[in-house]
């Protein structure tokens, strides 16, 4: 062989290991060879600061002893990098079996092609949600069809510092009038942790009003409506005041874990992780609890939590073997060990149970809030609206736009966004 084929020669082995090593733990189209052990990549967002991961693998374990013809590979990947990971894999196929991650993923994905029709695809996917509960699952659902399963559950409820707010508020208006009224050089009556969707659409769900329309198609009118802007406009006064912040308003402020804990705010609506947070960081703290005070139309949270997801990129063998390990995920004993470390279990079952319970105490709390919580705007481009409307509540509140000036301004990006 003369140089100039050995130097082909080695550009093209080269590019096989390339190749090889970009397709290592996603998920194969080739058939499974059989006797052959299947192999799942799974990517995942559990949290190892708070023991998730250790519990993870601990059911991989069990789940593998009980099919010993199948292997699970884990991935942990942070939020942003599982959607980012995925919309790039919608081009070149390099994709998981399964995975795990945020409810609002669903219509982004389903948008992109990629997911799996579950309910059509396995003849049991009907008795298998059947054991979970209706309003998580119907996150995973995109017109007629499901192309998911929920993994776990959360909403939002009222944490205060019993040491600094000795009456809990009746509603959100007198939420509000608290945090000003016990407000100090010290001490900031409330913290939101950001200003994006997720943390606003409660408060203007709850005082009748809305950020899209019904059909989702505009937000002019809905998220500059006089309800919002209403809204807004009382935080706007309370941070004025000093009574309302928090870090992505400022900087500079304390998190709102660590200022709850240290007492510099006196109350917060957050998930049933920060109860986690707060006993295990901060045990001596005098907390409270209680479901999110209602406005003018009911105490109305977001619905959050996790789906797991499954690829059409993925062969038979492998969506079988993936279906098995969602199904072990979804029931009762997984569920229960996945509540021990601050995951709200979506299992019937799981959920009523006294494990659960003991791990996670303020389950019947967070249980009547979903009973009144809402899924966010249920479409592909959720995760940019959501920024927007941080972006510019944040600059309402800060005081560097009126008010309507900054949501008005909200309403034309968002509007121009969905019109792509």
């Amino acid at each position: 062989m003369n140089s100039k084929n050995r130097r082909k020669g080695m550009i093209w082995a080269l590019l096989i290991i390339m190749v090889a090593g970009l397709l290592s733990g996603c998920a194969s189209e080739e058939p499974q060879v059989a006797g052959e052990p299947i192999t799942i990549t799974f990517w995942h967002n559990y949290d190892a600061g708070a023991g998730q991961q250790e519990v993870l693998n601990a059911l991989i374990e069990e789940f593998q002893a009980e099919n010993p013809g199948v292997v699970i590979d884990p991935l942990y990947l942070e939020w942003s990098a599982l959607k980012n990971n995925v919309v790039a894999g919608a081009t070149t196929r390099m994709l998981p079996d399964v995975l795990r991650g945020d409810i609002g993923f669903v219509p982004l994905f389903q948008s992109l092609n990629v997911l799996v029709e579950m309910d059509t695809s396995f003849d049991d996917y009907a008795k298998a949600a059947e054991t979970i509960m209706d309003a998580p699952n119907s996150t995973a659902a995109r017109g007629e069809h499901f192309y998911g399963l929920a993994a776990n559950t959360n909403t939002k409820i009222l944490y205060y510092n019993k040491d600094l707010v000795s009456t809990p508020p009746a509603n959100l208006a007198e939420m509000w009038d608290i945090a000003e009224e016990i407000s100090n050089d010290d001490v900031t009556g409330f913290v939101e942790a950001w200003m994006g969707g997720w943390n606003l659409c409660q408060y203007i769900w709850s005082n009748g009003g809305d950020v899209l329309s019904p059909d989702y198609s505009t937000a002019e009118g809905y998220i500059n409506s006089p309800i919002a802007i209403d809204v807004i406009q009382r935080m706007a006064d309370l941070h004025e005041a000093g009574a309302f912040n928090g870090p992505s308003i400022d900087p500079g402020a304390p998190g709102d874990t660590d200022g709850m804990g240290t007492g510099k705010y006196a109350m917060t609506i957050d998930g049933p992780w920060k109860a986690k947070d707060f006993a295990t960081k901060y045990p001596d703290l005098n907390i409270g609890t209680m479901q999110m005070p209602a406005g003018d139309a009911d105490s109305i949270g977001v619905l959050g939590g996790e789906n797991f997801m499954m690829f059409e990129s993925s062969d038979d063998a492998h969506k079988q073997a993936a279906w098995e390990f969602i199904k072990f995920m979804t029931a009762k004993d997984a569920q229960i060990e996945m509540a021990k470390v601050g995951q709200m279990p979506v299992n019937r079952e799981a959920l009523n149970s006294q494990e659960a319970l003991d791990a996670m105490p303020l389950l019947p709390i967070f249980a009547e809030a979903l009973e009144t919580c809402r899924t966010r705007p249920v479409i592909p481009q959720w995760g940019d609206v959501s920024g927007i409307i941080n972006t510019k509540a944040t600059e309402a509140v800060l005081g560097l736009k009126p008010v309507k000036t900054a949501l008005d301004e909200a309403a034309k990006e968002i509007d121009a966004l969905l019109a792509k």
